[in-house]
């Protein structure tokens, strides 16, 4: 190995006793602790193993950020059976090499980096693995990162030092222009804030869900210019690692982190991310039921203008559950008497014209059963108060309970705007200025709508708002929600544990709605403090939740306690003893006897009583 090679210090290098490492969705920063291993453990039946080591914050990485800033994960190794991993520290390099001497496998070359400087440069993130737990004195070929390498383990059955590099990167430029957006992956695919994927047999897998999600839909960037950035799915294999854990589905100890048939449809946030550094996400639901043609489901038909008669086109083409077909244009829509029909480009403040997008749909009940069957018009997410593009859905439902969809892009406003795609982490206001007097117009947009803009931004105090509606609206929103630079904060998904209420910034109640205990809700970012010190979790636009009905409050216990499920009968035989530390969730609950009581778990019932802390 080459002398000035500094991979990681003395006792990293020597690796502190290996152990079996567990499945974790912490990333590491590189220099400073150890790498994560993400997923889990596979095993495999034969002498090989298969390792691949990833950076994880690329989206975040901007020129001069010091090389420890980047953080990183040995991703779902495989190993042979009864053998373990653990990882060394990392550094990163601006070149590789493969490991001289007694090492093998791929090193960093040359001096580590210490800050990453420019745009232009490659680098590699380079650490060492170690196995244990192998055959003694034999031959093992371990694949890392794509490059196979044969290795003998020791008398001890130990491959001690195993040179593993990352795939080259770049950092973000942020000279780059657009922002990256999900589209469906096909000729004419549009832009999608939510899709589906289905699975058959054989498919029930975290890699094959990868796949499924990659052959439907691709990432891309909204700018078009020479100066565009390029887009990309940011870590789509652990967003639908997380997914399936979260949905409370057990992966089984393969490469592909296979499970059993789900019983029910989930859902996965996937992340996107640009090359110059803006982010995105869409929602993406797995369908456990393959979407194989299936006859018995309703059939949408509607016509195109012809040059002499109109062409029908029937859709969906494959069905499946909640069969779903896109429609990429409907200004030449017609009639089947080839008349155009038209509800395109509704006037701003006007109203959504159900009746003749009915006239332009048509269904039946099945492939073979020619029945007529009435259409529904969704158009819900139609805001006619702000000019943009917004999606309709037409469905038609049978006497199975079997629903087909078609959905299209309905404009608000006049044709030939320039709409920009809001980016928000929740709703945004929209303002009336007359002036310099900014007012709110009582009306908002939401993230990921897309909004019709006009002429350059105006700056009043130290905002930037952006014109709406028309040339000469007195609309506007801030200009950072449609020109690129608001970057939405990371979403995550966190349990409540506790029946939450929602507040605005200033600690009020929220409407009525309440979060249940022990379902799921994303969150934007660390825990905060409102302004009268309450510890929150933001969960949208002005909209919070207590973070202890998330994350708990650790009590030492005063006296020994049981376990209840009511103020009658206990939830299980253990007596939590007198010191132990418990975590609470949320505020008492008072129960019939009178006495109070703190929930301590779930989702099974389970109090402590408040006296005994």
């Amino acid at each position: 190995m080459k002398k000035n090679l500094r991979i990681a210090s003395a006792a990293a290098a020597a690796l502190l006793a290996v152990a079996p490492v567990a499945a974790s969705t912490v990333s590491t920063v590189l220099a400073d602790t150890n790498v994560t291993v993400e997923g889990g453990t596979a095993q495999s039946t034969t002498n090989k193993a298969t390792l691949k080591l990833s950076l994880t914050n690329l989206a975040s990485l901007v020129v001069n950020d010091p090389a420890s800033k980047a953080t990183a994960s040995l991703s779902t190794p495989v190993l042979p059976a009864g053998a373990n991993v653990a990882v060394s520290k990392a550094q990163v390099y601006t070149a590789v090499a493969d490991a001289t001497g007694n090492d093998k496998g791929k090193v960093g070359s040359g001096e580590a980096v210490k800050q990453l400087d420019n745009t232009t440069t490659t680098y590699y993130v380079a650490a060492k693995v170690t196995l244990t737990g192998l055959s003694a004195s034999t031959d093992y070929a371990i694949t890392a990162n794509g490059t196979t390498v044969t290795v003998k383990s020791d008398a001890t059955g130990t491959i001690a030092n195993f040179g593993i590099v990352s795939d080259g990167f770049t950092l973000n430029d942020t000279s780059k222009l657009g922002a990256p957006y999900l589209k469906e992956n096909r000729t004419g695919g549009k832009a999608v804030q939510n899709g589906t994927v289905s699975l058959g047999n054989g498919q029930y897998s975290v890699a094959a869900i990868v796949a499924a999600i990659r052959g439907a839909y691709a990432a891309d960037i909204t700018d078009a210019s020479a100066n565009k950035a390029t887009a990309s799915f940011a870590h789509l294999t652990q967003d639908v690692r997380d997914a399936v854990k979260a949905a409370g589905i057990t992966t089984k100890a393969d490469a592909n982190e296979s499970f059993d048939k789900p019983a029910a449809p989930f859902n996965v946030t996937v992340n996107l991310s640009a090359t110059n550094g803006k982010t995105g996400s869409a929602v993406i639901t797995v369908d456990p039921t393959s979407n194989a043609a299936d006859t018995t489901y309703p059939r949408i038909s509607y016509y195109v203008k012809g040059t002499t008669a109109a062409t029908k086109v029937t859709v969906p083409s494959a069905n499946g559950k909640e069969a779903s077909a896109s429609l990429d244009s409907i200004d030449n829509l017609v009639d089947s008497s080839n008349k155009e029909v038209s509800f395109n480009y509704v006037p701003v403040n006007g109203t959504v014209d159900t009746a003749a997008i009915k006239s332009a749909f048509s269904a039946q009940v099945s492939e073979n059963n020619t029945t007529v069957l009435d259409v529904n018009v969704d158009a819900s997410k139609v805001n006619t108060k702000v000019a943009g593009k917004y999606p309709v859905v037409v469905s038609a439902t049978n006497a199975d309970k079997k629903t087909a969809k078609v959905t299209f892009m309905l404009t608000v406003g006049a044709k030939g705007a320039t709409y920009k795609t809001v980016q928000s982490d929740g709703d945004v206001p929209v303002y009336k200025i007359e002036g310099n007097n900014v007012t709110d117009s009582k009306t908002a947009v939401k993230n990921g709508d897309q909004i019709a803009i006009f002429g350059e931004p105006i700056k009043i105090g130290d905002k930037s708002y952006t014109r709406i509606n028309s040339a000469d609206s007195d609309l506007y929103v801030e200009s950072k929600y449609v020109d690129g630079t608001f970057k939405p904060a990371d979403k995550v998904a966190k349990k409540v544990m506790h029946n939450a209420f929602i507040y605005d910034k200033d600690h009020k109640r929220v409407g009525t709605k309440t979060l249940a205990a022990y379902s799921n809700v994303n969150v934007y970012g660390a825990a905060t403090k409102l302004a009268d010190g309450s510890l929150v979790y933001q969960i949208g636009d002005n909209e919070y939740v207590m973070a202890d009905n998330i994350d708990g409050t650790v009590r030492t216990l005063t006296h020994n306690a049981y376990v209840y499920k009511t103020s009658t009968k206990r939830a299980d035989r253990r007596v939590l003893r007198k010191g132990a530390k418990v975590t609470t969730y949320g505020s008492p609950y008072k129960f019939k006897n009178g006495v109070s009581y703190y929930r301590i778990g779930g989702p099974a019932k389970q109090y402590v009583k408040v006296a005994n802390f």
